[in-house]
Protein backbone atom coordinates (compact mmCIF):
# COMPACT_ATOMS: atom_id res chain seq x y z
CA UNK A 1 0.00 0.00 0.00
CA UNK A 2 1.40 3.30 -1.17
CA UNK A 3 1.59 6.04 1.53
CA UNK A 4 0.20 9.44 0.78
CA UNK A 5 2.43 13.17 1.37
CA UNK A 6 1.25 14.41 4.36
CA UNK A 7 2.72 17.81 5.85
CA UNK A 8 2.60 18.24 9.55
CA UNK A 9 4.28 20.88 12.23
CA UNK A 10 4.96 21.27 15.61
CA UNK A 11 3.37 24.34 17.21
CA UNK A 12 6.22 24.37 20.12
CA UNK A 13 6.23 23.51 23.80
CA UNK A 14 2.62 25.02 24.78
CA UNK A 15 0.83 23.20 22.03
CA UNK A 16 -3.08 22.74 23.55
CA UNK A 17 -3.48 19.95 21.70
CA UNK A 18 -0.08 17.86 23.54
CA UNK A 19 -0.78 14.42 25.38
CA UNK A 20 -0.08 14.32 29.04
CA UNK A 21 2.01 12.17 29.75
CA UNK A 22 1.56 12.63 34.00
CA UNK A 23 3.31 14.46 36.74
CA UNK A 24 6.73 12.48 36.02
CA UNK A 25 7.06 12.27 32.60
CA UNK A 26 5.90 15.77 30.63
CA UNK A 27 3.93 16.14 27.55
CA UNK A 28 3.66 14.50 24.03
CA UNK A 29 2.93 16.54 20.63
CA UNK A 30 2.26 13.93 17.89
CA UNK A 31 3.53 14.76 14.83
CA UNK A 32 3.25 11.65 13.16
CA UNK A 33 1.59 8.17 13.60
CA UNK A 34 0.74 5.32 10.83
CA UNK A 35 1.50 1.55 10.15
CA UNK A 36 5.36 2.29 9.40
CA UNK A 37 6.64 5.13 11.40
CA UNK A 38 5.69 7.46 15.14
CA UNK A 39 7.20 10.94 14.72
CA UNK A 40 6.51 12.95 18.18
CA UNK A 41 8.03 16.00 20.42
CA UNK A 42 8.31 15.59 23.94
CA UNK A 43 8.19 18.15 26.35
CA UNK A 44 9.85 17.76 30.07
CA UNK A 45 10.97 20.00 32.55
CA UNK A 46 13.73 19.39 34.74
CA UNK A 47 13.95 16.05 36.16
CA UNK A 48 11.14 14.36 34.56
CA UNK A 49 11.93 11.21 33.16
CA UNK A 50 10.59 8.48 31.06
CA UNK A 51 11.61 5.78 32.88
CA UNK A 52 13.62 2.77 32.49
CA UNK A 53 11.99 0.82 29.53
CA UNK A 54 12.43 -0.74 25.75
CA UNK A 55 10.23 -1.04 22.69
CA UNK A 56 10.47 -4.38 21.29
CA UNK A 57 8.63 -3.03 17.40
CA UNK A 58 10.50 -0.14 17.27
CA UNK A 59 13.48 1.34 15.77
CA UNK A 60 14.47 4.92 16.53
CA UNK A 61 16.13 8.04 16.98
CA UNK A 62 16.07 11.23 19.23
CA UNK A 63 17.16 14.31 19.00
CA UNK A 64 17.17 17.63 21.04
CA UNK A 65 15.68 20.71 19.61
CA UNK A 66 16.28 22.64 22.91
CA UNK A 67 17.30 21.71 26.94
CA UNK A 68 19.69 18.54 27.65
CA UNK A 69 18.79 14.94 28.01
CA UNK A 70 20.32 12.33 30.44
CA UNK A 71 20.14 8.99 28.13
CA UNK A 72 20.79 5.73 30.11
CA UNK A 73 20.27 2.43 30.50
CA UNK A 74 20.37 -0.84 33.15
CA UNK A 75 22.63 -0.83 35.94
CA UNK A 76 25.26 1.72 35.51
CA UNK A 77 25.09 2.34 32.01
CA UNK A 78 25.04 5.79 30.31
CA UNK A 79 24.68 6.44 27.19
CA UNK A 80 25.69 10.43 27.10
CA UNK A 81 24.23 13.65 27.75
CA UNK A 82 22.55 15.38 24.75
CA UNK A 83 22.66 19.05 24.24
CA UNK A 84 20.22 21.25 20.70
CA UNK A 85 21.27 19.68 17.57
CA UNK A 86 22.51 15.96 18.95
CA UNK A 87 20.76 12.52 19.00
CA UNK A 88 20.93 8.95 20.04
CA UNK A 89 19.65 5.96 17.74
CA UNK A 90 18.17 2.91 20.32
CA UNK A 91 17.95 -0.27 18.39
CA UNK A 92 14.68 -2.11 19.42
CA UNK A 93 14.64 -4.03 22.51
CA UNK A 94 17.32 -1.58 24.01
CA UNK A 95 16.51 -0.68 27.53
CA UNK A 96 16.43 3.09 28.33
CA UNK A 97 15.49 5.76 30.12
CA UNK A 98 16.22 9.59 29.29
CA UNK A 99 15.66 12.30 31.55
CA UNK A 100 15.38 16.17 31.10
CA UNK A 101 18.71 18.08 33.50
CA UNK A 102 18.30 21.27 32.19
CA UNK A 103 16.58 24.58 33.67
CA UNK A 104 15.34 25.38 29.69
CA UNK A 105 12.52 22.44 28.92
CA UNK A 106 13.85 19.09 27.26
CA UNK A 107 11.84 19.29 23.77
CA UNK A 108 13.11 15.77 22.20
CA UNK A 109 11.98 14.52 18.67
CA UNK A 110 11.41 11.25 18.67
CA UNK A 111 11.31 9.40 14.81
CA UNK A 112 10.52 5.28 15.35
CA UNK A 113 10.16 2.95 12.56
CA UNK A 114 7.32 0.32 13.27
CA UNK A 115 8.63 -3.21 12.73
CA UNK A 116 6.50 -6.18 13.13
CA UNK A 117 6.60 -8.61 16.39
CA UNK A 118 5.28 -11.85 15.19
CA UNK A 119 2.06 -12.81 17.12
CA UNK A 120 1.06 -9.34 18.36
CA UNK A 121 -1.01 -6.63 16.71
CA UNK A 122 0.60 -3.11 15.59
CA UNK A 123 -0.24 -0.10 17.99
CA UNK A 124 -2.59 1.87 16.65
CA UNK A 125 -2.93 5.73 17.28
CA UNK A 126 -5.07 7.95 14.32
CA UNK A 127 -2.73 8.13 11.19
CA UNK A 128 -3.69 11.91 11.18
CA UNK A 129 -0.88 14.51 10.73
CA UNK A 130 -0.77 17.54 12.21
CA UNK A 131 -1.76 19.82 9.26
CA UNK A 132 0.77 23.28 8.84
CA UNK A 133 3.62 24.38 6.76
CA UNK A 134 6.88 23.29 7.34
CA UNK A 135 9.56 25.47 8.22
CA UNK A 136 11.43 26.65 4.74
Amino acid sequence: MAEEVRRFRYPGPADPDARDRGPTRGRSSDLLYNHLVISTVQVMEKGQTTGLHHHNDQDGYWMVLAGKARFSGEGDTHYGDLGPMEGIFMPRYTRYAFESIDDEPLQILRVSQLRPVEGKPQASRPGQAREGSLAS
